[in-house]
């Protein structure tokens, strides 16, 4: 019976607690998909109409200083 009762002190006391952030995983899974946005956006700003567009757009703002 004292067994249980710990358990039970134990589970209550941890749902008391609010998280405080994120878990190591939780962590790894963030690192991993900010890397893999990184990428994708990295692709499609160095593609070849992205340039253009983006080096125009700053040719005419420089133009029209």
């Amino acid at each position: 019976m004292l067994h249980f009762s710990h358990l039970l002190c134990c589970r209550l006391a941890r749902r008391r607690r609010p998280d405080a952030g994120m878990t190591t995983a939780e962590y790894a899974v963030g690192t991993v998909a900010a890397c893999g946005f990184a990428a994708l956006l990295y692709k499609v700003v160095t593609s070849g109409a992205v340039s253009a567009a983006l080096s125009g757009l700053i040719s005419r703002a420089l133009g029209a200083v």
